[in-house]
């Protein structure tokens, strides 16, 4: 998308583009000079598997949610308005089973929507370094945050590990002048700084909900926000392959798309392969497949013990990974992707019941196995 030149005369896009507008700004890249330029559309049956994928995984399940939201109410109980919760989103994804981006939504819309946090600069909950040959002079630092540095750092093989908050306590001093006092001995080179461990902050910008029914409405909430982040993926997915399949011309459906038509009144661009053929691109047709029975599932369900989780049984199912996934190492296992050829579907889940339906993803006449094309 960043790309800015004027002679681009081809524009391939080997998978489906993500929504119609993402395509409109990709193909305007082409031919910006105003001469003739190619741009070239590849179906494979891959292609649908991976929207749903993007699609579908970083979604958490509602259980995700629910865990997030306790564990973040227990962090905040107790604490007045104004407190500073601090937490580990990475230990948080890991536990809960939520990818970075999605964790990021969810405290997003705790801030913008609910009003309940607001994000502060994050902090490093592991601090160590190691001595340089002009260590022995900062040791003559007598100031009180060197010495509770040189009092607190505990050496171990090549490097001194060092708490922080630990230092301070003990020193009377705040958490902010240790680190100064460590980023300024980095700078000088007496030591070689290294930290980890991201703490995320937040201020509480009213009571957090403590009780069972207050956190289920806000889980309800998020969850029902995330579901139509999903169902809006599809759709916008769906579209592009409506545009590509359709029974006009691609630039006019294009243009309609926007509420516009073609210049001059026109009907047709005369160069696209709907025009020059006369045929809308034939998409693969809907295999026949019975229902998801418990028999069919067995796999996915002798994979793993968990049985609380719909929407993680069926990533399992359908070839999604996520931390819990990879926690499990169930990426490498028969039962990974061993139902990829159905819908990823739980919206409609009762207990002992996954509802996994039939989406189509047969070979289609414009495959790139093919070495075929449509522009």
């Amino acid at each position: 998308m960043g790309i800015d030149k004027a002679d681009i005369r081809n524009v391939v896009h080997w998978d489906l583009a993500n929504s119609v507008e993402e395509y409109s700004q990709q193909i305007g890249r082409a031919g910006r000079d105003g001469k003739p330029s190619n741009c070239i559309f590849y179906l494979a049956p891959s292609a649908f598997y991976l929207r749903q994928v993007f699609a579908r995984g970083d979604v958490p399940s509602r259980n995700s949610i629910k865990s997030l939201i306790a564990d973040i109410a227990l962090h905040a109980r107790g604490l007045p308005v104004g407190g500073i919760i601090s937490v580990s989103q990475y230990m948080q994804g890991r536990d809960f089973d939520f990818r970075p981006s999605p964790l990021s939504v969810i405290y997003a819309t705790l801030e913008l929507s609910f009003g309940l946090i607001r994000a502060i600069t994050p902090e490093y909950s592991t601090y160590k370094y190691e001595a340089t040959a002009a260590y022995y002079h900062a040791q003559q630092d007598n100031s009180r945050e060197a010495k509770a540095i040189f009092s607190s750092a505990k050496k171990k093989a090549k490097f001194y590990d060092i708490d922080v908050l630990a230092a301070a306590r003990e020193a009377g001093l705040d958490r902010l002048d240790i680190v100064k006092k460590l980023n300024e001995f980095n700078e000088r080179g007496s030591i070689k700084l290294q930290t980890a461990g991201v703490k995320n902050r937040y201020v509480l910008l009213k009571q957090f909900p403590q009780q069972a029914k207050e956190i289920d409405d806000i889980v309800d909430k998020l969850y029902a926000n995330q579901l139509s982040k999903e169902k809006d993926a599809l759709q916008r997915g769906r579209a592009v392959m409506d545009l590509i399949t359709g029974s006009k011309c691609f630039a006019r459906g294009l243009a309609e798309h926007f509420g516009m038509g073609l210049p001059d009144g026109k009907t047709k661009c005369g160069h696209c392969t709907y025009c020059l053929t006369g045929y809308p691109v034939q998409g693969p047709p809907k295999p026949k497949m019975g229902a998801v029975t418990a028999g069919t599932i067995q796999g996915v369900l002798k994979a793993t013990s968990v049985r609380d989780d719909p929407r993680f049984l069926a990533r399992v199912a359908y070839g999604i990974s996520s931390p819990r996934v990879t926690a499990l190492r169930l990426g490498g296992h028969n039962a990974f992707r061993s139902l990829a050829h159905y819908d990823f579907d739980v919206s409609t889940y009762q207990p002992a019941i996954i509802n996994i339906s039939p989406i189509w993803l047969a070979p289609t006449v414009n495959c790139c196995d093919n070495e075929s094309s449509i522009g």
